[in-house]
C-alpha cells in the first residue's frame, strides 16, 4: 500500500444497495442513506492554520466548521499511507472540535452505521474520553448518538451510545498510540431486544455487541460535533478532546448488510494501509501485488444479501451483467493512481495508438480469499473531461496472460455510448483474479485518452506569484483560464492563456499573478475546448511573503548567469526544469556576485532556486538560442 495525489469527489444516481449503480464510499450507498462522507484529501478548508470547515462529501451539505480558531483542528499531510488526515490537539482549556449544524437529515432512523479511520497521539489519560462524533447537548440531553473511545477498567474501549446512555455497548479490547486503526459501529433498532442490536467492530472483527431498547433515534434538535464526546462534565486531564488524527468518517442512516459493511471496509484498508483481522478480501493493495490502493469498490454476494453493481469515488462502474452474483463470491477493484492520460506509456498492443498510464486490479475471490468467478461483468468508464471519444476507437486492455506486461494482449473492442460521458464493455468475462486492466485506444486524433496535464506549478517570486505548466497532448483545446481563490469556494480568474488547439507534443505555458494577495491564496487551471466544455485541475497552495528580490543578470542567459549574492550567504543552488526536474549546475564565488554555468541547457524558461542563510528564494529564468 502506497502513497496517493488527489481524490475526485462526485455524487452520481441514487439507487438502493441491492441494485446497480452505487457511489458511495467504496461503491456503497448514495446520497438518501450516506448522511455524513468526510475524508481529508478532499474539502478540508485550511485557509490559515486551522480547519475552518470540514466538507462533506456524500451530497447532503452536512459540513463541519469551527469558527473560533483556539477551537480548530489543523489538516496534517501524508499522515496515514500517504493521505492526510485532520489532527485534533490535546489542549485540555481549548480542545478541538468541528460542529455540523442540526438538521433532519442527521435523525429519525431506526438504524445507523459508522466508520471512521483514526490514529492517537500520546499524552491523553484513558479517563478522558476521545470522541470520534457526538449528536447531544450533555449526557442526559438530546443524546441521538455519541461513538467514544473512553476507559473500560485499565483498558481504553469503544463505545456507543443510541438515544441516551443506558443501553451502552462497550468493547473490552483496548486501543494504543500510534497505530492506525478501522472501526466500525451498526445499530438494528428494526430489531429492538436483540443481543445484536448494537455492535462494535475494530478492523471488521466483531469485538462487542449490546442489545438497545430503542426503536428508533427521535428527532433532536442537538447539533453534530466531531472529535469530541460533547457535554462531556469533566475537568482538569478528565475532559474529553480526541488527540489525534482522524482521516475519514462516514455514516448511514440505515443497518448494513453484511456485504456492504465487508466492501466499505476493504475500501478504507486499501486506502489507508490497514490490515483487517476479517474478511481482507481485497489484496491488491499490498506492496507484492502493486500497491493498487486507489479509489477501491467492490460488488459481491452472501445468500440474499447482494451488491450487483457499483462506483465509488473513480471513474469506474462494474455491475454483473445479468442475474446476479454467484453465491459466495465478490469482485473488488482499484487502481495504481497512474496518470488519467496516455502520453509517454509504451507497454501496449500495436493495434494501439495509445493507453491510459492508470491501471486497475482485481481481486476476484469467495469469502476466503480463494480465486472464484462472481459471472460476466459490464465495465463502464466514465469519460467526461477526456477529450473528444469515438467509442468505436476504444479497447478495453486486459493483462489476459497474467505476466504483466499489455503489449502481448489483444484489446478488446466493443464499447456502447451510454450518454452523459459514460462508455460500455457489456459481458465481460476477462477479469479474473489479480488480471490488471485499462483503457486504450486506436485513433489518438479522434480519441485521444485525452488532454493531459504534465505538471502545473504555483511558486512566489518577489513581489508576484510565477506560473507554469505544461501539456503532452491536446486535441480541440481553446484556451486556459488561471484562477485564484482565498478559501477553495469562490475562484477568479486573473488570466487567460490561449491554448495549442490539436498537439501530440509537450507544450509549455507561463502566465503570472502581479497582485497576489498576502498569506494563503490557492492556484488551478481550467481549460476551455473549442465546444465551450471545460476541465477544472486540481489547486496549488502558495504562502505569498514579499522578500528581498533575487538579483539576477543577464536575462536572457546564454552559457551561464551571475547571482548578485555573496558565496558566504548561499547554502544551496537548485534549477528545475518546466516538468519540475532537478536540473544539476556548477556555481562559484567570484567578486561581488556568484556565477553559475549553464551551458548544456536547452532554450526555455526555468524555476531558480536559491536557500540562503536568511530564507528561500525564487525566480523565474529565461536561457535565450
Amino acid at each position: 500500500m502506497r502513497t496517493i495525489c488527489a481524490a475526485i469527489c462526485s455524487t452520481f444516481l441514487l439507487l438502493n444497495y441491492a441494485c446497480q449503480g452505487q457511489s458511495g464510499p467504496g461503491g456503497i450507498g448514495n446520497s438518501t442513506n450516506n448522511i455524513l462522507w468526510f475524508t481529508a484529501d478532499v474539502g478540508v478548508v485550511a485557509p490559515t492554520a486551522g480547519v475552518q470547515q470540514w466538507s462533506d462529501r456524500s451530497g447532503n451539505s452536512n459540513h463541519a466548521i469551527q469558527a473560533v480558531a483556539d477551537h480548530q483542528p489543523v489538516l496534517a499531510p501524508n499522515a496515514i499511507n500517504g493521505y492526510p488526515a485532520v489532527l485534533f490537539d490535546n489542549d485540555q482549556t481549548f480542545p478541538d472540535l468541528l460542529t455540523v449544524p442540526d438538521n433532519s437529515t442527521l435523525e429519525n432512523m431506526n438504524g445507523l452505521t459508522g466508520f471512521v479511520v483514526f490514529r492517537l497521539n500520546t499524552g491523553t489519560p484513558n479517563s478522558a474520553p476521545r470522541g470520534f462524533f457526538s449528536k447531544r447537548v450533555n449526557p442526559g440531553s438530546q443524546n441521538a448518538y455519541g461513538w467514544f473511545l473512553w476507559q473500560n477498567g485499565t483498558n481504553l474501549s469503544q463505545h456507543l451510545d443510541i438515544d441516551g446512555s443506558g443501553d451502552r455497548a462497550t468493547s473490552s479490547n483496548t486501543f494504543s498510540t500510534g497505530v492506525n486503526y478501522v472501526n466500525s459501529f451498526m445499530y438494528h433498532g428494526a430489531t429492538p431486544s436483540n443481543t445484536n442490536d448494537l455492535q462494535l467492530f475494530t478492523s471488521n472483527v466483531a469485538v462487542a455487541n449490546r442489545q438497545e431498547t430503542s426503536t428508533s433515534i427521535p428527532n433532536y434538535s442537538s447539533n453534530l460535533h466531531l472529535g469530541v464526546l460533547y457535554g462531556h462534565t469533566g475537568t482538569g486531564a478528565n475532559v474529553t478532546r480526541f488527540n489525534g488524527y482522524i482521516a475519514e468518517i462516514i455514516v448511514y442512516n440505515q443497518t448494513l448488510s453484511t456485504v456492504q459493511h465487508l466492501i466499505v471496509n476493504n475500501y478504507l484498508a486499501a486506502k489507508y494501509g490497514t490490515a483487517l483481522g476479517a474478511a481482507d478480501l481485497y489484496t491488491m493493495d499490498e506492496p507484492t501485488n502493486g500497491d493498487f490502493d486507489h479509489d477501491v469498490a467492490g460488488i459481491g454476494r452472501s445468500g440474499s444479501d447482494v451488491v450487483n453493481g457499483s462506483r465509488g469515488t473513480g471513474l469506474l462502474t462494474i455491475a454483473r451483467s445479468s442475474g446476479s452474483i454467484t453465491n459466495n463470491t465478490y469482485l473488488l477493484w482499484g487502481h495504481d493512481n497512474g496518470a488519467l492520460g496516455a502520453w509517454g506509456v509504451s507497454d501496449m498492443h500495436s493495434s494501439l495508438q495509445g493507453r491510459l498510464e492508470r491501471l486497475w486490479r482485481v481481486s476476484e475471490v469467495n469469502a476466503s480469499g480463494v480465486a472464484a468467478d462472481v459471472g460476466n461483468v459490464d465495465i463502464t468508464f466514465d469519460l467526461n473531461g477526456l477529450g473528444p471519444v469515438n467509442p468505436s476507437d476504444l479497447r478495453l486492455v486486459v493483462d489476459l496472460n497474467g505476466d504483466g506486461v499489455l503489449a502481448n494482449d489483444l484489446p478488446i473492442s466493443g464499447a456502447v455510448d451510454m450518454g452523459g460521458g459514460s462508455y460500455r464493455f457489456s459481458n465481460v468475462s476477462a477479469l479474473t483474479n489479480g488480471r490488471r486492466f485499462t483503457l486504450g485506444t486506436t485513433n489518438s486524433m479522434t480519441t485521444p485518452l485525452p488532454v493531459e496535464l504534465v505538471t502545473f506549478t504555483a511558486v512566489p517570486e518577489d513581489e508576484r506569484v510565477a506560473l507554469s505548466w505544461a501539456t503532452a497532448t491536446e486535441q480541440h483545446s481553446a484556451h486556459f483560464l488561471v484562477q485564484r481563490s482565498s478559501e477553495l469556494d469562490h475562484w477568479t480568474t486573473i488570466a487567460t492563456v490561449a491554448a495549442a488547439g490539436f498537439s501530440n507534443s509537450l507544450n509549455q505555458y507561463y502566465s503570472s499573478d502581479e497582485g497576489p494577495p498576502l498569506g494563503l491564496s490557492y492556484y488551478r487551471l481550467v481549460q476551455v475546448d473549442m465546444d465551450g466544455t471545460s476541465t477544472t485541475y486540481h489547486a496549488v497552495a502558495v504562502e505569498f511573503r514579499p522578500t528581498t528580490a533575487l538579483n539576477v543578470y543577464p536575462i536572457p542567459f546564454e552559457d551561464g548567469f551571475t547571482i548578485a549574492l555573496a558565496q558566504d550567504d548561499i547554502k544551496e543552488i537548485e534549477l528545475f526544469s518546466p516538468l519540475g526536474q532537478r536540473i544539476p549546475v556548477l556555481w562559484q564565488g567570484s567578486g561581488p556576485g556568484l556565477q553559475v554555468e549553464t551551458g548544456q541547457l536547452i532554450p526555455g524558461r526555468y524555476l531558480l532556486q536559491v536557500r540562503t542563510t536568511s530564507g528561500t528564494l525564487h525566480r523565474s529564468i529565461v536561457k535565450g538560442h
